[in-house]
């Protein structure tokens, strides 16, 4: 009976000292009364592992012998920084070398009380002996294991640039878009988080203050001969046994990828990888598509395109309706390169008159934001490059008559079509889940060769037939080869 009185005493102390600490400290955060001090933060700084970061004094003094203070990150992991220097109107600390880059709430701390002072984000990088030229808003570094990479080809979705000999770009950017990307150079490869390819930051602070974002690259070999995998209209829903049946899928399509162990793979969608109606009411949007993917596909690079299902039909404005899509995605338009052809992903769903209901209102429209950023893209690539144009909506449609028509806002297809003007051109489309192909002799516009390859959807008929006919599905899987002599074949 001792013994199991000890055992529950110590059970006891164990389950009830971590919560006293957590309600000591919840205490200490309340308890703020009587310190006035105030600093002036910024929205974000760029800060090197165990440097100093100084902070302008708006009200109060800090006495350096008795007041600490403390970086508490997104996951409530405090930091004690060591207070280097104060003056009447300035302080200075010394970042933890433990900090990574992410946004944590300043405190300081005096004997049992500590108050906030505001929130940060810390942009945690390389040292670096330059210094950004006047008006630059956005610089960074694009580096590999082998050093430095000259020539990528850098843009914020309005300026575009490239990196010069010391792997070093700089922009004079408005931060309209609040991200910048890179272009991924041919036989290089970005570092991957699950199926992402790391090749665009978020910007975090104002327009006003200046900003750094490095990119790391990887070196790969096998890019003459690949294979990329086209997934359209997915539209995982939480509905109609979608998940099962996608599962069947990524079984099948990890079973064909275990076929070529040595081959190089990448994937690309065609949007609608989610459905925006059952957001909000099946509890399933782009966060649970991504986990959904990461746990079902290995060790596959995958870009994404934005469909008309991927906006968030609650907002008001085509930015808006993004924001999800680009704070976990990727940019809605952007580049990059495999082996000697170069990809394009354009987001060819105008939300500009969405009101906050369903009735989604979107044109299928290339916004001249997109053209202008496009017509710079390309001036880096040469016209013997073969281009993949991916974009959800189709360009061309199969008339009943035969033969096909534009089915795009004339105004921007025709734009488009002169800025690509003097490429051999594929486009590849979902949206409609169909499969078909037009070729250049039925496509051609005032002599541009342009091929299109729309390919059917990976959910069939919104899972309806495996769900109503189990074991049967509509939609093959499609795959885009390219070979070492830029031939393309749709394999199904």
């Amino acid at each position: 009976m001792k013994k199991i009185n000890k055992y529950l005493l110590w059970s006891l102390i164990i389950i009830v000292l971590p919560l006293l600490a957590c309600s000591a400290d919840e205490n200490q955060v309340a308890s703020d009364e009587g310190i006035k001090i105030s600093l002036s933060v910024p929205s974000s700084v760029n800060v090197s592992k165990g440097c100093e970061c100084a902070f302008t004094i708006s009200e109060g003094s800090i006495n350096k012998t008795s007041d600490s203070f403390l970086l508490e990150s997104a996951n409530g992991v405090s930091y004690l920084c060591t207070l280097l220097d104060v003056t009447s109107n300035e302080c200075v600390i010394k970042i933890p070398e433990e900090c990574e880059t992410g946004y944590y709430n300043i405190y300081v701390r005096r004997d049992s009380r500590k108050k906030q002072l505001g929130k940060i984000y810390l942009n945690v990088v390389d040292k670096l002996d330059f210094t950004p030229d006047k008006g630059t808003t956005i610089y960074g570094v694009v580096s590999s294991a082998e050093g430095k990479v000259k020539g990528v080809v850098v843009s914020d979705g309005v300026e575009t640039t490239t990196t010069d000999e010391n792997g070093i770009y700089q922009l004079k950017s408005k931060k309209t878009k609040r991200y910048v990307f890179i272009s991924i150079p041919s036989n290089y490869e970005a570092p991957s988080k699950g199926i992402l390819p790391q090749f665009y930051k978020l910007l975090n602070a104002d327009a006003a203050t200046q900003e750094r974002a490095d990119f790391t690259l990887n070196i790969v070999s096998g890019q003459d001969n690949y294979k990329v995998f086209m997934l359209g209209d997915m539209h995982l829903a939480n509905r109609t046994s979608d998940s099962k049946q996608f599962k069947e899928f990524t079984t099948d399509l990890n079973s064909y990828r275990s076929l070529y162990p040595n081959e190089k793979m990448y994937a690309i969608t065609l949007g609608d990888m989610t459905w925006d109606q059952f957001w909000y009411s099946n509890s399933f949007a782009i966060p649970e598509y991504l986990s959904t993917m990461n746990s079902q596909l290995k060790d596959l690079q995958i870009f994404h395109t934005m469909g008309n299902h991927d906006n968030d039909y609650k907002a008001t404005s085509d930015a808006a309706a993004s924001t999800p899509f680009v704070t976990i995605l990727a940019p809605t338009y952007y580049s990059f390169n495999i082996g000697k052809v170069h990809y394009v992903i354009l987001d060819d769903i105008d939300c500009s008159s969405y009101d906050g209901s369903e009735s989604r209102n979107y044109i299928k429209r290339i916004t001249s934001d997109q053209l202008e950023w496009l017509s710079d893209d390309l001036s880096y690539i040469n016209k013997s490059t073969p281009l993949v144009v991916m974009m959800h909506a189709q360009v061309f449609y199969p008339l009943e008559a035969g033969g096909f028509k534009i089915d795009h806002d004339n105004a921007g297809s025709s734009q488009l079509f002169d800025i690509l003007s003097g490429y051999q051109v594929h486009f590849v489309t979902g949206h409609t889940h169909l499969n078909y192909n037009v070729v250049p002799e039925e496509s051609v516009v005032n002599g541009k060769n342009f091929y299109e390859h729309n390919t059917a959807a990976v959910c069939g008929s919104w899972w309806w037939s495996g769900y109503l006919t189990p074991g049967v599905h509509l939609s093959p899987m499609v795959h885009l080869e390219v070979t070492l002599f830029g031939i393309y074949q749709i394999i199904t």
